[in-house]
Parts: C-alpha cells; structure tokens; sequence
C-alpha cells in the first residue's frame, strides 16, 4: 500500500468519525429535548386542567350573574371572574417561557443560565398564582353563598371552623403543588446539568 493510500484512507476514515461525531451529538440534542420537555410536561398537564377548572368557574359565575343581590357581592363576582381568567393566563405564560428554552441553539452554560433565570421568573409568577388565589378563595365565598341563597352570619360554624380549615386546605395544597413543581424543576435542572457531562 502506497502512502498516498493510507493518506487517503485515513482522511477518508476522519470523516467518517467527524461525521458520527456530529450525528451522535445531534441525536444527544434531540434526546434531551425530549426528555426536558417530558419533564416539564410534568408541570404542564395539571396547570392545563387547573385552567379548564378555572374557566368552568368564571363560566358558572357568569351565567349565576343574575342571582347575585347586593352590590359589594356583585364587585366581588366580577373581581373573581377576572382572577380565574387571569390566573391560567399567567401560569400557562410563565411554564410557555420554560418551555420554549433553546437547547441546542446555546452554549452549555447559556443554557443553564437562561434556564436558571426562567425557573426563578416561574417560581416567582407561581408564588403570585397563589397569593392571588388565596385572595380568590376570599372573595369567592360571599359570592357563592349570595348564588346559593345562603347567608354566611347565619351558618353555624363557618367563620370559626370551616373558613379557617378552607384556608389551611388551600395552603396545603398550594404547599404540595410548589414542593412537586420544584422536584420537577430540580430534575429537569439535572437533565441539563448531565449534557456537559
């Protein structure tokens, strides 16, 4: 075998190598977007039926509009409708922004910037989300007891017990929800922290 040759050969196996090089880190691309996406999906499909609650909600109120008596509690209907159109609005919004990250199109460590910096924006829009439902749950109740007929100093119990347990139940939850999203988030941090390695 003549030099030329093995010339030849060896550029032609380089090549070859470069080119499964950039296949295989393609394919790495496409795998850990998936899986970030998979991820994230974790967080996207219980916002999605939070949504759909939240608009069967303002649907219900509007259409009980009429059976609504006194003026404060009528305010109050139209301070909760706008509070469960906007919420879904707000969360969709903010888990849009983690879910749109360039992956591929960043360096390593843009990428874990950028992500670290939509995290804490979501974490921050997440923490508005349940201060503004807590807020919701408040004005919420004088509104359902006026559609429902009911008066709320006449119900025995409901401010000393039931009010206060509401609000323990609504924090809990709102507790779970925020522990869960973060084991989501860490995970997906994960995810991306594995790339480099």
């Amino acid at each position: 075998m003549e030099l030329e040759e093995m010339k030849n050969l060896w550029e032609g196996m380089s090549k070859k190598v470069e080119k499964q090089e950039l296949l295989t880190k393609n394919l790495l691309e496409k795998v850990t977007e998936q899986k970030y996406h998979s991820k994230l999906n974790k967080i996207r499909y219980p916002e999605m039926i939070g949504t759909i609650i939240c608009y069967l909600g303002a649907v219900y109120l509007i259409m009980n509009f009429v059976k609504i008596d006194p003026l404060a509690e009528k305010i109050f209907a139209i301070i909760a409708i706008g509070l469960l159109l906007t919420l879904p609005v707000i969360s969709l919004r903010s888990l849009n922004l983690m879910q749109n990250l360039p992956i591929s199109s960043k360096t390593y460590l843009d990428t874990l910037n950028d992500f670290g910096k939509r995290k804490m924006r979501f974490q921050k829009f997440q923490k508005l989300n349940v201060s503004l439902g807590l807020f919701l749950l408040i004005v919420a109740i004088p509104v359902l007891s006026a559609i429902k007929g009911v008066d709320l100093s006449e119900t025995e119990h409901f401010w000393t017990l039931t009010f206060p347990i509401s609000i323990i139940a609504f924090l809990g939850f709102a507790f779970w929800v925020f522990r869960s999203y973060k084991k989501s988030l860490e995970a997906t941090e994960k995810l991306l922290s594995d790339i480099n390695h």
